[in-house]
């Protein structure tokens, strides 16, 4: 008799559904049976668990595992188990008087990396136990052969093909051939989890963007494989669906998820190549200090935080000198790492109060004259800039401040770059020729225009 083992990647069992004249009621869920002999080896003697195995053996038909199951069983359980698990017992001899799906002689645990300290040692048994998975596949497809021309119903020669594609792909090596990733579950299951535990709502995200993934990657092995783009559009869908299932605390989550697993499973490559400060490698950055802003750079949340915090809270790109958008200004803020940046934003928001309209109006005046001197020896703008300097001393502390430390979102009309200074230090550099008096003006005319 041909022995054909459990097909790889079956469906979940329900464990609820009865066996019915002893007919074979499900196919074998490997991954249960790993967890149970996961539990029996980590919380002994897990008699639930053994119980458990026991009834998915005879559920699937693999009556020679039960039996071997039960007598393990047997010697840890106690009297009052003893009867269930003798009709258990029963039940598998009665299964056994019959031929029916073949049993496994012997039960295959993955190897746990966690129990294995040396790591060599693991790569060679894990050598050994693919050289005998590739002789065992061998054996079969030459047992196949011979059966190959028996007449089966429809139904089962469409379940023989399939076994024939496995074990040849097993035997000739091609294990992702054989192996099919399970499709990840509905959308709303993935919300009632991350509402369940808003803690982990970021872990969780990632965990069903990185399982959707390698799907997409792997679940049909007669397509091509696809590429980043055509994988990246299929998780901005299901990123869009979850963020649609979730309440308004967590949807922030989903997106965050999607910017990791770009950066950690699709590997995408952004504007900059290396950190700001410390020129490390992008992709060596931790996930918790990691951060990609709209205009495509990633940060150390770290590093950006510090910068940001160096230029008085004002939020624009150090790299690029451009302001950082509305969406990412709540990101940044929002952020672990960029809490503390909020209270910079809220003493800039009070500065740009502390300005009187009079304040104003003398700005723009300034700009006027400024823009307008084309003589030789500028006196017009000195004169100008010493009354304005005047006037600010006569003025509240708390106003002058907002003169000195307000930066105001203006650019060079020339470069389309920002202009990166405070009004009063923009005054103080015009007075001391260490910037033309023209663009000293288009900048403080821009501010006046900012602060009206």
């Amino acid at each position: 008799m041909v022995k054909i083992g459990p097909a790889i990647g079956a469906g979940p069992v329900n464990m609820a559904q009865p066996l019915n004249n002893g007919s074979i009621s499900t196919a074998p869920d490997m991954a249960l049976i790993n967890e149970l002999y996961d539990a029996i080896e980590q919380h002994p003697p897990a008699i639930e668990a053994r119980k458990l195995l026991v009834q998915h053996y005879l559920l699937v038909g693999w009556t020679d595992a039960a039996n071997d199951a039960i007598t393990e069983l047997l010697k840890l359980a106690s009297k009052d188990d003893l009867t269930k698990i003798s009709s258990s017992a029963s039940t598998a001899n009665a299964l056994q008087a019959e031929p029916r799906a073949s049993t496994p002689t012997t039960t295959y645990k993955p190897i746990l990396p966690l129990h294995i300290d040396d790591s060599q040692s693991a790569s060679q048994e894990f050598a050994k136990d693919y050289g005998a998975l590739r002789e065992r596949a061998k054996k079969l497809q030459n047992e196949l052969r011979l059966v190959s021309n028996l007449p089966l119903q429809h139904e089962n020669a469409l379940i023989f093909e399939k076994l024939t594609h496995d074990i040849n792909a097993l035997a000739d090596g091609h294990i992702r051939l054989a192996v099919r990733v399970r499709q990840p579950g509905s959308v709303k299951l993935v919300a009632r989890k991350m509402e369940g535990k808003p803690h982990q709502a970021l872990e969780i995200a990632i965990s069903d963007l990185t399982d959707m993934a390698n799907w997409l990657r792997l679940a049909d092995s007669q397509q091509p494989t696809l590429d980043n783009d055509a994988v990246r559009e299929a998780l901005a869908k299901r990123v869009r669906a979850l963020i649609a299932a979730l309440p308004a605390e967590l949807q922030d989550h989903a997106s965050s998820a999607l910017m990791h697993v770009e950066h950690e499973i699709l590997r995408r490559e952004y504007v900059c190549k290396e950190t700001m400060i410390g020129g490390d490698p992008i992709a060596d950055i931790p996930r918790a200090n990691f951060w990609v802003s709209e205009d495509g750079y990633a940060w150390d949340m770290e590093e950006l935080a510090q910068a940001i915090k160096s230029n008085d809270g004002v939020m624009r790109n150090p790299l690029s000198k451009q302001m950082f958008t509305p969406n990412d200004v709540r990101a940044i803020i929002k952020h672990p790492l960029g809490k503390g940046l909020a209270a910079l934003q809220i003493e800039q928001s009070k500065l740009s109060k502390g300005v009187r309209p009079a304040t104003v109006k003398r700005l723009a005046e300034l700009a006027k004259v400024l823009g307008a001197d084309m003589s030789d020896d500028q006196m017009a703008s000195r004169h100008a800039i010493d009354g304005f300097l005047a006037y600010v001393a006569t003025l509240p502390d708390t106003e002058q401040k907002s003169i000195d430390k307000l930066r105001v979102p203006a650019k060079d009309s020339h470069t389309g770059l920002p202009f990166d200074s405070t009004i009063g230090e923009a005054v103080r550099d015009a007075k001391g020729n260490r910037v033309c008096i023209h663009k000293t003006a288009e900048f403080i005319g821009q501010a006046a225009r900012h602060l009206a």
